[in-house]
């Protein structure tokens, strides 16, 4: 406590959180659960305003956010949770699950602003919709602890949460397997981490699912589950794609929730089938942009035509709603390390947010980007986190974008009934990312999940 009003007195927040973190640490140990608990959000009250600054840079001293602030997330989850698994009461099980969500979601607010080190996250905050979780969708957060896996789910009923015994080192080992194998279309060595992944992950869900008539899944995942796609894994007899049309979200916080009002939608696409810069021809891209350009018409940028201040000059010039990019792209560990080729240079991250976000002073931003050949590293769930968070960097209301780049013709074909799918206004861009796995999978010389999975919807599923 005098440590704790010292810290107060000379104001400095950075040590004041981490008294009142090792308050609740000594509360919890002491079977105090509930003043554990109150010290925990006030560890967080004082921590979340600095947030950005304490792990950038605050007081000049640099702190690594995964181990100096998600631990204390973590900490203050566990202790809901088992407050939730405790608790008789219908109504107190709510208002635990509640504080477990916001939790969850702040945690990854923060952590995304990490990442891409500046207060895009905070701008880009939504609304959450009054009316809630729509019929026949579900959203899951996945909590990785050291001793268990928790699965909270939220669907229009409320929320509800499922304790798995799986302890964390245990997880991060199999989702590792499976995404190096997942990859490796000369072998069918996946199928066993996707079975054993789908049992962790989803089979506990399942009952509750078919009765409540779930055929949208929305996935919140954290660390390691950034690094695969779910629609990959499988239940021994189909692959999740077959049963649910699935969308990924960095936060709900961070997602517009509202319906999209699609028309034909104007389309700036652009290609780059040449070599440049080292990374090989690409002759398939073309063949991809001319698809895009025959379903939706538009403008389209190729090869020398793409040019940094080209595409300046045509996001200025034109309301597009959906701009597709056929082109080596790369999320790395940190966003400096992340850019997308274009014919006269690469364009970073936060190069490319400032040319889209020229969309956010209209009326409507921009409804859909697109990066087809995006590829992050299999390990790197950092990487991971900044492809989820793409669409909120770029102030686009979706992202279409792939952990890895499929190949051959497969990329094409794909994005094509993609967008042929999405022309149907009654259609949601999940159910239509899932039509096109779904017609990829059943070619002959397809099936493999190298080939259609990679694809993820990101933020409005709508």
């Amino acid at each position: 406590r005098k440590a704790i009003f010292a810290a107060q007195k000379v104001n400095a927040p950075d040590s004041l959180y981490r008294w009142q973190w090792q308050t609740a640490r000594l509360l919890r140990a002491s079977g105090k659960e509930e003043e554990a608990l109150d010290a925990y959000q006030r560890a967080l009250a004082v921590l979340q305003p600095i947030g950005y600054e304490y792990s950038s840079g605050f007081q000049n001293r640099h702190h690594s956010f995964r181990e100096s602030v998600l631990p204390l997330y973590r900490e203050y989850e566990d202790a809901l949770l088992r407050r939730t698994a405790a608790s008789t009461s219908a109504e107190q099980n709510q208002q635990y699950l509640v504080r477990v969500r916001d939790a969850v979601e702040a945690s990854h607010r923060a952590e995304l602003q990490d990442y891409f080190r500046d207060d895009c996250v905070a701008t880009a905050k939504q609304q959450r919709g009054v009316s809630g979780i729509p019929a026949g969708t579900a959203v899951l957060y996945p909590i990785s602890l050291p001793d268990r896996l928790e699965l909270v789910v939220e669907t229009a009923a409320g929320l509800k949460h499922y304790p798995v015994p799986v302890g964390g080192d245990t997880l991060t080992r199999e989702v590792r397997a499976f995404r190096h194998l997942v990859q490796d279309r000369r072998s069918q060595n996946y199928l066993g981490p996707a079975q054993t992944l789908y049992g962790w992950l989803l089979a506990p869900l399942q009952q509750d699912f078919q009765a409540a008539g779930i055929t949208t899944l929305v996935m919140v995942p954290e660390g390691t589950l950034r690094t695969i796609p779910i629609s990959a894994l499988h239940d021994g007899r189909e692959f999740v794609v077959n049963r649910y049309a699935v969308a990924v979200s960095p936060a709900m916080e961070l997602t517009d929730p509202r319906a999209s009002q699609r028309g034909r939608g104007r389309v700036l696409s652009m290609a780059l089938t040449e070599s440049r810069q080292g990374f090989p021809a690409e002759a398939e891209r073309g063949d991809e942009v001319q698809a895009v350009k025959t379903i939706y018409g538009g403008t389209a940028l190729v090869n020398s035509e793409f040019s940094v201040p080209s595409v300046e000059q045509q996001i200025k010039s034109q309301q597009v709603d959906i701009v597709h990019v056929a082109s080596h792209s790369e999320v790395g560990h940190d966003a400096t390390n992340s850019f997308l080729l274009a014919y006269d240079d690469k364009i970073s991250m936060d190069r490319l947010a400032q040319m889209v976000g020229l969309l956010q002073y209209r009326k409507e931003p921009l409804e859909l980007l697109t990066l087809s050949a995006c590829e992050t590293a299999a390990e790197d769930d950092r990487a991971a986190l900044g492809l989820g968070g793409i669409a909120v960097k770029t102030g686009a209301r979706s992202a279409l974008a792939s952990l890895w780049v499929a190949g051959d013709q497969a990329a094409p074909e794909l994005v094509a009934e993609f967008y042929r799918q999405l022309q149907d206004s009654t259609v949601s861009k999940a159910v239509a990312l899932q039509r096109a796995q779904q017609k990829m999978l059943a070619q002959p010389g397809h099936t493999h999940p190298s080939y259609w999975a990679p694809f993820l919807l990101i933020n409005n599923w709508m």
